[in-house]
């Protein structure tokens, strides 16, 4: 297969509105492993979701096997991507308790389009795209296990002649791929990796000033009017001199203090941003019914980056239930009165929740279930005393919910469940 993009472009708002991308264009062919790399919020993740036909470019052409993919019908392009790209997204995205090939197979089960045998057979033909596209898949893994899965996938990628691209931050990630591009401000060039050390800039000396030998002494004479002029002008000329010299030298000296200053605030940001997204993971853990509408949510944080604690303001959580289009918000309250304040992290920290889910009219993306978003803010920082340093994350998590009023054989006869339906089924990130 091959991949053409062409001026590529991405922009959100009115116009002009805000380019995440900018005219971006690249050409993969089959059995080809690229790797992009660029800082958080330079549109990789935006490139990435036109290059798998997930999100409509505002200009350019995406060209598949020479096929225009936004030129076909909605149902065709969802065809199209199903049999050709496979996307590995930056989170999970994929029920955590199915093998890959359950979680392909699962629509069709669901839906009770086919049998269970030919579920999987189909699935196992769909899950072999000649297309990957990888949005750093490796982010929340350690360092060996995330060597072992890009082993393995550039193994596959060899063997199965597919074609690879890669984002990642990870620089000796990306020396592994055939061609290497940096995304920076929306717009994407070829680089070549590894970069060769930037020579340090050479300390300009400002040039010393002789002082000039005094005249030997003479023969006093009556001074003329105007005869000492040119020796002022001259005086003035060289201290004008030295004075600009010492606040060009000061000006230079404040840019590059200020430009240190700017390097270490976005080093800070950086290292405060992996901290909260990287090394402290959260989910919802579980949900319980409690009957008559009511139910009690469990959400875990997890600092899985090492000995260093986490501190964490406790997060300010609130419910939504989908409602035809919109979200609909319920009551929700914290159930452990002791758990407030900054919390010190460093294994497993778990918050309760009850909330009121009585809703009528849900929407039912899952026949006879709810679909229900629980959004959370909170504060992370490395120190209990935060001076500056403190990120604020923000979390959804989805899930599908049991309405308390709906019976057991209600829900059976439209959903195969090998026991009693359970209470809620966890939905990835979207």
């Amino acid at each position: 297969m091959t991949l053409s993009a062409q001026v590529l472009t991405k922009r959100y708002g009115d116009a002009p509105g805000y380019a995440a991308v900018c005219g971006v264009s690249l050409e993969l062919n089959r059995g080809e492993f690229i790797s992009i790399v660029g800082r958080s919020g330079s549109g990789k993740s935006t490139l990435m979701a036109m290059l798998g036909a997930l999100t409509r470019p505002t200009e350019g052409t995406l060209l598949l096997d020479g096929t225009d993919v936004w030129t076909l019908p909605e149902s065709a392009r969802a065809t199209f991507r199903s049999r050709h790209v496979g996307f590995v997204f930056q989170f999970p995205s994929l029920l955590s308790n199915l093998t890959a090939v359950d979680n392909v197979a699962v629509p069709a089960l669901l839906g009770r389009t086919m049998e269970a045998e030919e579920a999987y057979a189909r699935a196992h033909d769909l899950i072999a795209p000649p297309l990957l596209l990888a949005d750093e898949p490796t982010s929340d893994l350690d360092e060996d296990t995330e060597t072992d899965i890009i082993d393995l996938l550039e193994r596959l990628q060899r063997t199965e002649s597919f074609g690879f691209v890669l984002v990642t931050h990870d620089l000796k990630l990306a020396k592994r791929a055939q061609r290497s591009y940096e995304m920076r401000q929306g717009t994407l060039a070829a680089i070549d990796l590894p970069q060769v050390a930037v020579e340090p800039q050479r300390r300009a000396t400002p040039p010393r000033i002789r002082p000039e030998q005094p005249a030997p002494a003479a023969t006093r004479a009556p001074i003329r009017l105007g005869a000492n002029l040119w020796g002022g002008v001259k005086a003035f000329l060289i201290a004008a001199a030295v004075i600009f010299a010492a606040i060009l030298a000061a000006d230079v000296g404040v840019e590059k203090y200020q430009a240190m200053q700017v390097r270490e605030r976005a080093a800070r940001v950086a290292a405060l941003q992996h901290l909260a997204l990287n090394r402290l993971r959260g989910d919802v853990q579980s949900v319980a019914d409690l009957g008559d509408g009511r139910y009690e949510l469990t959400t875990y944080l997890e600092n899985v980056g090492g000995a260093e604690p986490i501190y964490v303001m406790a997060p300010d959580m609130r419910a939504y239930v989908q409602v035809g289009t919109v979200w609909q918000e319920v009551p929700l309250t914290p159930a452990d009165d002791g758990v407030t304040g900054v919390t010190k992290i460093e294994g497993k920290q778990t918050y309760r929740y009850r909330f009121d889910a009585r809703v009528r009219d849900f929407a039912q993306l899952l026949p006879n279930y709810m679909h229900v978003r629980f959004s959370g803010t909170m504060l992370v920082s490395p120190s209990s005393r935060p001076n500056g340093d403190v990120f604020e994350r923000k979390d959804n998590y989805y899930v599908y919910l049991k309405p308390f009023d709906v019976a057991d054989e209600v829900v059976l006869k439209r959903m195969r469940f090998s026991g009693k339906p359970p209470v809620w089924i966890p939905m990835p990130p979207h």
